[in-house]
């Protein structure tokens, strides 16, 4: 286990921890006449080569089709499939070269396990309820070893349809999840005032067993609720109730989505699952039926009988190669623009594009031309490709001549390469007014297969840059053009360091990304932290665009590096960049550096900071910058999510200081905290992604994102395990159960991270307070008190406007039935004052605090339940939505006593048999009904005492009876019969 879980964390380093994704750069996936199309399936390039991964794929994915048609009610099925293969496995007559396919983008990745979750499949999920998610994880051991992972997550192609759910239609689990701060329960009472297990739908039947000793479960005084090591076991067979996919999807009944309509498929919208509490109790198939693929009759059932089976078309990656196509028009010559570009391309050239790639340059202004054909970087060639960057800007703008002379160069020298598969990193600062125009060449970017990554420089760039970019999986980027920002400078960085499949070796993290303005009497300092896992190939670069600057660095031992060291300080005046080029391996700890100008006025400097891992076995601390759309609809949405992944290989890095720096068309810095506490944008606490909304919009026009991540205050730490978004439920549920979490402090890190562009379009300037404040989508139940006829609740504050600011009021309401709550929020009864018994609900936190109050309810007793919801207000009086809804048992429970074995079977046993719990009765806190038995004995004792004598000692000796969840009486005192569960997946 150890070993896999190394082997996950190097693989994880070399690719995937150096994603920077959004989820409107994933492969776009289209549905037509039901049949979904351009999926895209990836395999990392450090995944061994193994023919039957791919047969695998194809067959599950063809039988799991076949599902998808039947749970979908004959809507959908997969008609056509992608699969990427690394560039590292042999090159075969049946692989086609990779166009714009690459494995950051694909929709199922093919990679390492995540430690601690192993095998399990599971999808990422960052947004909301009916949000796509990002991508399904599948390991090469789940799909090679197919008898374990149908042993233990029963068919494999029913599996993907679960997962389909997550991906597509933004579904969560039905069954309660795991998880810090998270209160999906294993059980929950309902309406009837019985403890029910979470799943759906609430007809499949199963036993509520310790998960220790499988004995039937005892209830807990403290919550009324079964014991902490109770789980659910669903019954393998003798099942009937063909819902729900997203709970147990194992099962041979289960065949479709629970639906809201009556019927076998009817939604248990009282299950407090995430499901229920992201999606506000709607079901599975109601959702569905809200996304695009079956909103207003999209997609309607498909009469006829057809053949499901996907058509299969492999693909297979090639080396990084790319044409820097630059704009040299009239405008270029506008505000310093020309030496700003040849900055940033000199720096790209020289320290960040990876060797091994080919690169060559072209310049367009009324025509284009190429001056350098594809180059091998070397340390040799870098010189010469900087030596083409342009130093004349004049004449018109025609983009399309540019793209046309980047796809030639793709050819090769030659010109009869296959550019398919190469990138075009173009970069215009003005529309387009020269023919041909870019939608003029459409045809000729989709016939070549190539990607397309723009930098808008400045608001003044053409508009269809991020069509192009979108249309062709590229990336987007947008630079302000102004003096202190970076935005140029990360754009060029994050066109490689997003891509680490393309590449051979190990690409450098960006550290540090800023400006620095110096002041006319003297130096500017500041500091940068080098941690344990960095310190190859570290480069420090200042640019400068007025006076010559000077700069000094000085490493955690005091040893300086400044202009006398010839070898690792580097001064370009022509570029004006000073690089300082660390020769051996970074030392760790605080590095401090100073920039002084020879200028009697104030200048700006901006400097990048980036640094290589010192180890392939062990993954460093990175961030990943995501934004949750990149074209808002102001009118419709005045709110964007910005999210950053961080992570050290898979595992979170929880209590980061994480903030999303966004540059506007208005030319206003919003400096944003991102949180990872399960409110508001932020749907799972402590799972290593940081979130929040996005509400200063000043313009209509490019905004620009990065993030920044320190922990220079060591507040940060790292979580022992992988917290899945979401994934299969298992057939036994104690294979289910994870280890609980566990820290280690992360030492002092810093990083940034580029998250690109998003455009906003209809700005309409807000007229007072107008945002309501987030729904609380946690509300939980900690405890409840039968003696003081209490239950203490939980929720994570949610802010005045979202989830920014703090809100001035909450609602609390609760009612005796869920339909009642949930139908009649506002006409239910509110906690008051009185009821309160600790905490203030007037009293309320800065978003994201836990919050908690006491509340005494009227009525206790036999199958008493109440249901609790609640509102955030904010001072102006809007309203967030009802939160989940929760219940609480206030029925008395005796205190447990201990339990102890006798087994029935032996260590060597192949089937589950459950084990004999003797239990006593209480002296004490008597049930009514045993009261009235007792009363009635002794009435029947004063009239025939023989009879009655006679007739008790036969009665003390039969078992008393109790019923289990699926409302099957047992004896509670007898050895209960043996169960057999013929899945060996039941073996604890």
């Amino acid at each position: 286990m150890a070993g896999r879980i190394l082997l996950s964390l190097v693989i994880c380093y070399l690719l995937t921890c150096f994603v920077v994704s959004a989820s409107d750069l994933r492969n776009t996936i289209t549905i037509h006449e039901g049949g979904y199309e351009n999926i895209l399936i990836a395999i990392n390039k450090d995944v061994a080569e193994d023919q039957s991964i791919i047969d695998n794929l194809i067959d599950i994915f063809s039988s799991g089709s076949g599902h998808l048609f039947t749970a979908t009610k004959r809507r959908a099925y997969w008609r056509n499939i992608t699969i990427l293969i690394p560039k590292t496995w042999t090159p075969k007559p049946e692989y086609e070269p990779a166009k714009t396919e690459s494995f950051e983008t694909a929709n199922i990745i093919i990679d390492a396990a995540n430690p601690e979750w192993d095998d399990n499949p599971y999808t990422l999920q960052l947004g909301g309820c009916g949000v796509h998610g990002e991508y399904i994880h599948l390991t090469p051991d789940y799909l090679t070893d197919r008898a374990n992972s149908e042993y233990i997550w029963g068919s494999m192609g029913k599996l993907l349809t679960h997962e389909w759910g997550h991906l597509r239609w933004g579904l969560f689990d039905e069954y309660h999840t795991e998880g810090d701060g998270e209160s999906v329960q294993k059980f929950y009472v309902n309406s009837f005032g019985d403890i029910v297990a979470t799943r759906c739908s609430d007809q499949l039947e199963g036993e509520a067993l310790n998960i220790n000793t499988f004995a039937p479960c005892q209830r807990d005084p403290s919550t009324g609720l079964y014991e902490e090591d109770c789980f659910f076991f669903p019954n393998l067979e003798g099942q009937t109730s063909p819902a729900s996919i997203m709970y147990a999807q194992f099962l041979d009944s289960v065949i479709g989505y629970c639906d809201s309509n009556d019927g076998p498929h009817f939604h248990n919208r009282e299950a407090q699952n995430k499901h229920n509490k992201l999606c506000d109790g709607r079901s599975a198939w109601d959702v569905m039926l809200e996304t695009e693929d079956f909103l207003e009759g999209n997609n309607p059932p498909i009469e006829e009988d057809i053949d499901t089976t996907p058509t299969f078309r492999l693909v297979q990656a090639r080396e990084r190669r790319v044409a820097l196509v630059l704009d040299v028009s009239g405008s270029m010559g506008n505000n310093d623009r020309l030496t700003k570009l040849n900055q940033a391309a000199t720096q790209y050239l020289r320290y960040t594009i990876d060797d091994g790639s080919f690169v060559g340059i072209a310049h367009f202004s009324d025509y284009s031309r190429t001056i350098a054909h594809l180059t091998e970087i070397t340390d040799t060639s870098r010189e010469s490709l900087v030596l083409g960057l342009p130093d004349i800007a004049n004449g018109p703008t025609c983009i399309g001549c540019g793209i046309l002379e980047g796809i030639e160069i793709l050819k090769g020298v030659s010109g009869t390469d296959d550019p398919a598969g190469g990138y075009i990193l173009l970069v215009s600062d003005g529309q387009q007014n020269r023919q041909p125009y870019i939608e003029d060449v459409f045809d000729e970017v989709d016939e070549a297969g190539v990607i397309i990554d723009t930098i808008a420089f400045s608001e003044a760039a053409d508009p269809n840059l991020l069509e192009l970019s979108v249309r062709t999986n590229g990336l987007a980027f947008f630079y302000p053009d102004t003096a202190t920002s970076t935005a140029l400078n990360d754009a060029f960085t994050a066109t490689v360091s997003t891509r680490p499949g393309l590449s051979s070796e190990t690409l450098p993290i960006q550290l540090y990304s800023g400006a620095l303005t110096i002041p006319a009497d003297g130096p500017i300092e500041d500091t940068f932290l080098i941690d344990s896992s960095l310190g190859v190939n570290t480069v420090l670069t200042f640019s400068w665009l007025d006076d010559p600057i000077d700069v000094v660095v000085i490493d955690p031992f005091g040893v300086i590096i400044d202009s006398n060291d010839t070898v690792q300080y580097n001064r370009d005046d022509t570029a004006q960049i000073i690089a300082v080029v660390i020769n051996e391996t970074a030392k760790t700890g605080l590095w401090r550096f100073s920039v002084d100008s020879e200028s009697d006025d104030v200048q700006t400097v901006l400097v990048t900071i980036e640094s290589k891992p010192t180890s392939q076995t062990d993954a460093p601390i990175t961030v990943n910058a995501i934004v949750g759309s990149q074209t808002i609809d102001h009118t419709v949405t005045p709110r964007l999510e910005i999210f950053a992944e961080v992570r050290k290989g898979y595992l979170p890095v929880v209590n980061a200081g994480v903030q999303a720096v966004i540059e506007s068309p208005g030319l206003a810095t919003t400096y944003l905290p991102l949180f990872d506490n399960g409110a508001g944008a932020d749907i799972t606490k402590n799972d290593g992604i940081y979130s929040a909304y996005f509400l200063q919009f000043d313009n209509n026009g490019r905004y620009s994102i990065k993030v920044q991540v320190s922990n220079e205050d060591s507040t940060a730490s790292i979580s022992s395990r992988s917290r899945r978004s979401s994934g299969g439920l298992p057939l036994s549920p104690d294979r289910y159960t994870p280890s609980p979490a566990a820290y280690e402090p992360a030492e002092p890190f810093v990083r940034t991270g580029s998250g690109g562009v998003f455009e906003v379009e209809n700005f309409v300037a807000p007229i007072g307070d107008e945002l309501a404040p987030s729904r609380i989508n946690d509300l939980g139940v900690l405890a409840t008190s039968y003696d003081e006829s209490s239950v203490t609740l939980q929720w994570t504050a949610v802010g005045d406007d979202y989830d920014q600011g703090t809100a001035s009021s909450y609602d609390l309401r609760y009612a005796t039935a869920f339909d009642s709550l949930r139908e009649n929020f506002t006409t239910s009864d509110p906690i008051m004052d009185d009821q309160v018994l600790a905490g203030n609900l007037s009293v309320v936190g800065l978003s994201g605090t836990v919050e908690s109050v006491v509340v005494k309810l009227p009525v206790r007793g036999d199958k008493v339940v109440y249901f609790f919801g609640i509102v955030a207000v904010d001072e102006a009086g809007n309203e967030g939505d009802v939160s989940n809804l929760v219940s609480a048992s206030l029925e008395y429970v005796a205190p447990t006593t201990t339990q102890h074995e006798v087994t029935t079977d032996t260590e060597q046993s192949t089937e589950y048999k459950t084990t004999t719990v003797n239990r006593v009765k209480p002296k004490s806190g008597l049930e009514p009904w045993v009261v009235g038995v007792v009363t009635a004995v002794s009435i029947i004792l004063a009239v025939a005492v023989g009879l009655v004598v006679a007739l008790a000692c036969k009665m003390s000796t039969l078992p008393k009876k109790k019923m289990n969840d699926d409302g099957i009486l047992y004896n509670d005192n007898a050895i209960k019969p043996t169960t057999e569960y013929r899945n060996n997946a039941y073996m604890a």
